[in-house]
């Protein structure tokens, strides 16, 4: 473990760790508060097409752990620091299995309260931590950043025959052949790219040419987007959920965010003037972070504290508390949205 000060002056007690997955090693970043007191609860963080664990997460993981939560950051297979062969390979299947690993491991960790551990993901990422939070209900809380959350809406969208062709094409190839035949993750309009969308290309180069990301991914799973739809099954996720919404995003489609919020028991919808990388740049990133920590502050931290305080089962005291309890009226959870205050570009 190191102690890292990072440029904004907080200290990040960070560890590189790792989670084996069907025999593959995956690399893992842990985030800890600097002076936890007991065990503390723990976000799992995942990122989205094409990135790793050192594109952004960083700067709201150390955010995360100044606030007193673990974070707990990984690379699928294939991709970044883990390992796996080809590299770049896309399956959407092996990155859910991937996020599931995660959680669990990340359950085990010495210092971690496993009853509290939350999932974070970022565009595809933040569909991927929707899809785990439908069929686990342990998890305590769901932050969607920019989440996709139905890819049929861009599996229809109009397109250059030329680059339906070609991206059907190469798929279809790499699929019989079973050997990567990359194409660009983003592109200029009319280019053979997985992403069309203006703020694409600038996006990823922006956030992730740094840390060595290359514009390129296997083709076949491509193929799996049109099926991948969160949104469908929202309605199944027990936890807590933030969706955050960038009002200018070309790059998910927005109807279907503002659908899972409401479709979500626990939804809680938040909006911002930004675009699909946005929520990494400087002008915006305290902002919604403060949004996320408030969240996951209320649903992982204060229920603890009111339990710390509860009177013992079976006191006067409880008996009290359970026939105050029965007496109320139940409280309708309905779907919240607020506008964040306007920032310039």
């Amino acid at each position: 473990m190191h102690r890292d000060s990072r440029s904004d002056g907080r200290a990040v007690n960070a560890s590189e760790l790792t989670l084996a997955v069907d025999g593959v090693r995956c690399a893992a970043t842990l985030y800890r508060p600097d002076q936890p007191t007991g065990e503390v609860p723990c976000v799992v963080m995942g990122h989205g097409l094409s990135l790793t664990r050192r594109d952004g997460i960083p700067d709201y993981a150390a955010r995360f752990a100044a606030a007193g939560l673990a974070a707990f950051a990984f690379d699928y297979r294939f991709w970044g620091d883990s390992d796996g062969e080809p590299r770049r390979w896309f399956s959407i299947r092996r990155q859910i299995e991937d996020w599931r690993a995660a959680v669990e491991t990340a359950r085990e960790l010495d210092g971690v309260d496993p009853a509290r551990v939350a999932v974070w993901g970022m565009s595809l990422g933040g569909g991927h931590a929707l899809r785990v939070a439908q069929t686990d209900r342990r998890i305590a809380a769901v932050v969607a950043l920019v989440p996709m959350t139905d890819g049929l809406p861009l599996a229809l969208a109009p397109a250059p025959p030329k680059v339906v062709l070609g991206l059907t094409g190469r798929a279809l190839r790499e699929t019989i052949g079973r050997r990567p035949l990359m194409v660009q993750v983003a592109g200029a309009p009319g280019e053979l790219a997985a992403l069309l969308a203006p703020e694409a290309l600038p996006g990823f180069t922006r956030l992730a040419a740094g840390n060595g990301w290359r514009n390129e991914i296997s083709s076949s799973g491509l193929w799996g987007v049109a099926r991948y739809r969160p949104v469908r099954r929202a309605s199944q996720i027990a936890a807590p959920v933030l969706l955050q919404l960038g009002e200018n995003d070309a790059m998910v489609p927005l109807a279907a965010i503002e659908k899972t919020a409401r479709q979500a028991p626990r939804g809680e919808l938040r909006r911002y003037p930004i675009d699909h990388f946005e929520c990494f740049w400087p002008e915006h990133l305290d902002l919604i972070a403060a949004d996320q920590i408030k969240f996951l502050q209320h649903h992982l931290v204060e229920p603890e504290r009111a339990t710390e305080g509860a009177p013992a089962p079976g006191s006067l005291a409880d008996a009290s508390r359970r026939t105050d309890e029965a007496e109320r009226e139940p409280l309708a959870v309905s779907t919240a949205s607020c506008r964040s205050p306007a920032r310039n570009p």
